[in-house]
C-alpha cells in the first residue's frame, strides 16, 4: 500500500519557498522558477512544519517519536558553531529548546542513537578545533553525559565526517580526520566501541587507505558499507568487511524499488557528479541520495537532484529527478516508517528552520507519467 499523496502539495512546497526567499533576501520567485526541477516525482518531499530553528551542519535523530536536533551553524560559512538542543513532538509539532547545563558547541559533528535512549554526539568543530570526543544526551533523565574516549591519533580530531551504528553496537566511524585546526585531512576508518555502563568509547582504526572525503555519507545494506560523495571524483568506496547496519527497514522505506520501478529510469552510464553535504537514507537493496552541494561549477548553491542506488546484482546508479525542495546540510532521520528532514543550505545559501517528509506517490497520483514508456536497462541485467 503506497502513502498517498497529491501533486499539488509538490507544487506548494517549491512556491512556498519562493515566497519565503523574497520576502526574507528579496529573490525574486521568477529567477527560482527557472531552474529545471521535476514538480511529479514519485519520491516526494512536502513540507511537514514550516518554520523552526535555522541551522545547518547540526545532527539530529529520533527517540521515542520525539525529533531532537544539536549543534550547527546559524549562518553561512559561519565558523562558530550552535550548543543549543531543540526537539520536536511528532505528534503536537512544536519546536521546544532543551535547556540544560553542559551542551557542547558543534558543528560539522555526526551521531548515532543507542538504547532508543541516548543521543551521542561524535567528534566535530568547536570554534577552535577539531575534536574526537564523545557526548552524550540522556533523553530519559534530561542530562549530558562525557564519556572517556581514547584510541584516537593524539593532535587529531575529526570533523564532517560519517558514521554508522552496526548491528553489534559498534560504531563505524569514517573520516574526514586532520589536525585540530588545518586543513589537511584524511580518510582514515575507525571502529568505536563503547560501553555505556562505564561511560568509555575506544577508536581502533581498521583502514588507513580510505580516499579523503568531506561532507560525506556511510550506509550499509547487507554486508557491505557504502561511502558516497564528499568529493569531486571517486563518488563511492565499498568497505566490505561484513558490516551490517541497525538502519531499520520500515512500511515506508522497502516500497521504494517497487515505487520507482514504474518510471522510465535508466541506469546511468556515469558516476553521479560529485557532492558533499548531502543525505543519504537506506531502503530495501537499495539507497536514495538527496540534495547537496556540487563541484562541477554550474551551481553556486544547494541542489535538488535525487539518485537512487541500487546494490545488487551490481551497484547501479539512477537518476529520480530534480526535487523542487534543494538542500545542502541539512539533517535526515530514517526510522522505516518516516523519513524526515530539518534546515539546512538552499537558495541563495539562505540556512532554513523547515522540516520536510518524504511520501510515496502512486502511479495514479503522477499527471505527468508517459505509461507508454518501456523501462530500458543499459546492461540487460539493472533494471530497479
Amino acid at each position: 500500500m503506497y502513502i498517498k499523496c497529491t501533486s499539488y502539495l509538490t507544487v506548494y512546497n517549491f512556491c512556498f519557498q519562493a515566497i519565503i526567499l523574497y520576502v526574507e533576501v528579496g529573490i525574486k520567485p521568477q529567477l527560482i522558477m527557472s531552474a529545471k526541477i521535476d514538480h511529479d516525482l514519485p519520491l516526494a518531499w512536502e513540507v511537514l512544519l514550516p518554520a523552526g530553528p535555522a541551522l545547518a551542519h547540526h545532527v539530529g535523530c529520533i527517540i521515542n517519536n520525539t525529533f531532537y536536533i544539536h549543534g550547527g551553524v546559524t549562518s553561512h560559512r559561519s565558523i562558530i558553531p550552535s550548543n543549543k538542543l531543540y526537539k520536536l513532538d511528532l505528534n503536537g509539532l512544536i519546536w521546544n529548546e532543551i535547556r540544560v547545563d553542559g551542551s557542547p558547541a558543534l558543528s560539522h559533528h555526526a551521531c548515532v542513537t543507542m538504547d532508543n535512549r541516548y543521543f551521542v554526539l561524535i567528534g566535530g568543530w568547536d570554534g577552535q578545533k577539531r575534536l574526537s570526543r564523545v557526548f552524550i544526551f540522556d533523553t530519559v533523565e534530561s542530562v549530558w553525559k562525557y564519556p572517556v574516549d581514547d584510541g584516537f591519533a593524539e593532535g587529531a580530531g575529526l570533523s564532517s565526517h560519517a558514521v554508522c551504528l552496526l548491528e553489534n553496537r559498534d560504531i563505524l566511524v569514517v573520516g574526514r580526520e586532520g589536525c585540530l585546526r588545518t586543513v589537511e585531512k584524511h580518510g582514515n576508518a575507525y571502529i568505536l566501541k563503547s560501553d555505556l555502563r562505564k561511560m568509555i568509547f575506544s577508536y581502533t582504526k581498521i583502514s588507513d587507505d580510505n580516499i579523503s572525503r568531506s561532507g560525506h555519507t556511510i550506509n550499509t545494506i547487507d554486508n557491505c558499507a557504502y561511502i558516497l560523495g564528499g568529493r569531486n571524483d571517486d563518488f563511492i568506496e565499498q568497505l566490505q568487511t561484513g558490516f551490517k547496519s541497525k538502519e531499520p527497514i520500515g512500511e515506508l522505506n522497502s516500497q521504494f524499488k517497487s515505487a520507482l520501478s514504474e518510471l522510465n529510469l535508466k541506469p546511468l552510464t556515469r558516476l553521479p557528479k560529485g557532492r558533499r553535504n548531502h543525505v543519504a537514507f537506506r531502503g530495501k537493496g537499495c539507497l536514495v541520495i538527496h540534495g547537496g552541494e556540487t563541484f562541477d561549477g554550474r551551481s553556486r548553491t544547494a541542489v535538488g537532484e535525487m539518485y537512487v542506488m541500487v546494490a545488487k546484482p551490481k551497484v547501479t546508479f539512477y537518476k529520480i529527478g530534480n526535487s523542487p525542495v534543494p538542500r545542502a546540510s541539512h539533517v535526515c532521520v530514517n526510522t522505516g516508517n518516516r523519513i524526515i528532514f530539518h534546515g539546512g543550505i538552499a537558495w541563495k545559501n539562505v540556512i532554513y528552520g523547515d522540516c520536510y517528509e518524504l511520501k510515496i506517490k502512486c502511479y495514479s497520483d503522477r499527471y505527468s507519467l508517459e505509461s507508454d514508456l518501456e523501462i530500458k536497462s543499459i546492461d540487460g541485467d539493472s533494471e530497479i
